[in-house]
């Protein structure tokens, strides 16, 4: 269900990016059903789409304390097409098809001490009703500056600016195997509490808020009980997790 390409713990400047040609190769079968998929979901009542520019992963590299992304363009058409919609794709063309596009999760904490994430709403076409990290994707920009995509992704979702964090981490990769999607995940420590974050919920993707307690016994609850988390959502959880308990309290929990 979930992979850890990197764990860690990171801060801007432990990160950084360049630009290279896509290596997706372009097959005519595959563009077809991209474009099927397409048009199928823009005729669905009350589905707005658009084909906006997004990041795709071609690499990733470590070093020590530090690594660094390759990135090249694609869009979210074709993100829809391949790994939202149809990642097995990949089983019959291979991996590089896929669109590849980045995502960016955030396990929000708020100043009083409570973990928040967003209430999807029925419209989306991501996980629709689902439990999921406020996020977006990473965005082509030159230059290209990771952490303050995140900030532009709470700044849409939530009206916070800048100035409302203490702090703001990369915890690492994850990938939901059943899209077969890169996730970069972040763990945000707000001076905002969580009434005046609530306050401020955009409602075009969410329905509401999600909330839990930081302390062990309530994080054991939420991983256990029956909540219609994502994928990324338990991702985000489990990273954020280890950063506050240890390897052992992540290596416990994530199976």
């Amino acid at each position: 269900m979930l992979a850890f390409p990197l764990i860690g713990c990171w801060k801007p400047s432990h990160i950084t990016a360049s630009w290279r040609a896509s290596s997706r190769p372009i097959i005519p079968q595959v563009e077809d059903s991209i474009e099927k998929i397409w048009n199928e979901v823009s005729s669905q009542p009350g589905i707005n789409l658009f084909d906006g520019p997004m990041c795709r992963l071609e690499s990733f590299e470590r070093h020590g304390d530090s690594f660094h992304l390759s990135l090249s363009r694609t869009s979210y058409k074709i993100f829809l097409g391949t790994n939202l919609r149809n990642a097995s794709l990949a089983d019959q063309y291979g991996q590089k098809i896929l669109a590849n596009a980045i995502g960016l999760s955030t396990a929000l904490i708020s100043s009083d001490g409570f973990l928040m994430m967003g209430r999807r709403n029925a419209s989306v076409a991501y996980y629709p009703s689902r439990v999921h990290p406020f996020a977006g994707a990473l965005e082509p920009r030159d230059p290209l500056n990771i952490f303050d995509e995140v900030r532009r992704e709470l700044h849409e979702e939530l009206s916070l600016s800048e100035n409302d964090f203490e702090q703001i981490l990369c915890t690492g990769m994850a990938e939901d195997l059943s899209l077969r999607q890169p996730e970069m995940i972040f763990a945000a420590k707000s001076n905002r509490t969580r009434q005046q974050i609530e306050s401020q919920l955009n409602y075009e993707e969410h329905r509401g808020v999600w909330v839990s307690g930081i302390d062990r016994q309530s994080i054991a609850v939420v991983l256990a009980g029956n909540e219609q988390f994502t994928p990324i959502a338990r991702a985000a959880i489990l990273l954020w997790g280890r950063l506050e308990f240890g390897d052992k309290w992540f290596d416990a929990n994530r199976a």
